[in-house]
C-alpha cells in the first residue's frame, strides 16, 4: 500500500513514486476514452495499484508500453469498457483485475504476460474474442481466461517468428454450462444436473505453451453430438483457412463434413455477408450444380449483387457445359 501520493492534474491521476517509477493509485477523471500516460512528472509509469481504475464509465483504455504490472481489482466493474490491447512490457494481471466489465468483447494478449490471477475476467459475459500472440518457447495465457468463462470464444493464435510471417490458427472453445432439472420420476424430491454444450471437453486441448491441435480437431466428434450447426462448420471452414499444425486426417474430417453440409454453409455465409468464408467454400469444390443455382436464387432474394455474380461467374465456368443438351 501506498501512503504518500502526489495528484497530477493533467491526467487527473494520483500516484505514488516506487524504486524511481510511477504507480497509478486513484484515476479520478471520467473521461469515456483514457490514455494511461507512460510517465507522469518525468517518472516511468510502471504499475496500476488495486481499484485504481474500478467502477469507471470508460469505454476504450490506451495502455503504456512501460506498463509491468495491473493488480487486483484494477479496472473491475468498468462495465463500459470494450476491448483491451496489452502492451508487451506488461508481466502480470491480479486477481479480478477486469472482474464484471460486463461489455467487453475482445481481448488482445502479448506473448510476454507471465501470469493472469484468478477471476481476472470473470463475469466478462459478452467477450467473444482472445488474440494471443505466441513466441516459440513462451507460454500463453488464455487457459486462465477460459477458466472463468462458460461462453464461446472465438480464439486467435498468432505464432511470432523473427525471420518469417505469422502464422494464425483460429479455434473455436465452445460454450458450456450446467441445466438443473428436478427429477419428477423420483419418488424424494431430486434434482440433477445434465451438461450443456462441449465447452468443457474442448477446453482441455489448452496446453501450456500452445493448444493441443491435434487433440483439438480429434475432438470434432464431440462438437457434433450437441453443438449448433453455426458453431460447427465455422470450426471446419476456419480450421482449413487457417491450417496451423492441421493434420491430414484432420483435413480429411473437416472437408468431409463441409461437403456435406455444402449448401446449408453457403446460405449461411450468403445471409452474413462472409465472402471470404463463401469464396473459400466454392474453392474446395464441394457444391454440384443445383445447390450453386439454389445458392444463387437465395442471393438473388437478398439483392447480393456481388455474391449473386460471384456464384453466376462460378456456376458459368464449372457446369455450363455438363448443363447443355444437345437433340441429335
Amino acid at each position: 500500500m501506498i501512503f504518500d501520493t502526489r495528484f497530477s492534474e493533467k491526467e487527473s491521476i494520483r500516484y505514488g513514486v516506487v524504486d524511481g517509477t510511477a504507480t497509478i493509485v486513484k484515476y479520478e477523471g471520467d473521461e469515456m476514452r483514457v490514455v494511461i500516460p507512460a510517465s507522469i512528472d518525468g517518472f516511468k509509469v510502471t504499475k496500476i495499484e488495486p481499484y485504481a481504475f474500478s467502477e469507471k464509465s470508460m469505454k476504450y483504455i490506451q495502455f503504456p508500453d512501460t506498463l509491468e504490472v495491473i493488480d487486483h481489482h484494477g479496472f473491475s466493474e468498468c462495465r463500459e469498457l470494450l476491448n483491451l490491447d496489452f502492451p508487451d512490457s506488461l508481466k502480470s494481471i491480479g486477481n479480478y483485475a477486469f472482474y464484471n466489465c460486463w461489455a467487453l468483447e475482445q481481448v488482445h494478449l502479448t506473448a510476454h504476460i507471465r501470469s493472469i490471477g484468478f477471476g481476472a475476467f470473470k463475469n466478462c459475459e459478452k467477450l467473444s474474442e482472445i488474440v494471443q500472440d505466441k513466441i516459440e518457447g513462451l507460454d500463453i495465457s488464455i487457459g486462465s481466461i477460459l477458466d472463468d468463462l462458460n461462453q464461446q470464444i472465438h480464439v486467435i493464435v498468432r505464432h511470432l517468428y523473427p525471420d518469417k510471417p505469422v502464422e494464425e490458427a483460429r479455434v473455436i472453445f465452445t460454450e458450456h454450462d450446467y441445466e438443473v432439472v428436478a427429477n419428477v420420476a423420483s419418488m424424494c424430491k431430486q434434482f440433477e444436473s445434465t451438461e450443456i454444450g462441449s465447452g468443457k471437453y474442448i477446453r482441455y486441448c489448452i496446453g501450456i505453451q500452445d493448444v493441443d491441435y491435434n487433440k483439438y480437431d480429434g475432438m470434432f466428434y464431440v462438437l457434433l453430438r450437441g453443438d449448433s450447426f453455426d458453431t460447427i462448420i465455422t470450426v471446419a471452414m476456419e480450421r482449413l483457412m487457417y491450417p496451423y499444425a492441421l493434420t491430414l486426417e484432420g483435413e480429411h474430417t473437416y472437408k468431409d463434413y463441409i461437403a456435406e453440409h455444402a449448401l446449408e454453409a453457403a446460405k449461411k455465409f450468403i445471409q452474413e455477408d462472409d465472402k471470404d468464408k463463401l469464396t473459400f467454400l466454392v474453392d474446395l469444390g464441394v457444391l454440384d450444380s443445383d445447390e450453386t443455382d439454389q445458392a444463387i436464387d437465395l442471393a438473388l432474394s437478398l439483392d447480393k449483387t456481388e455474391f449473386t455474380a460471384f456464384l453466376m461467374d462460378y456456376k458459368h465456368r464449372n457446369f455450363s457445359m455438363a448443363d447443355e443438351s444437345f437433340d441429335l
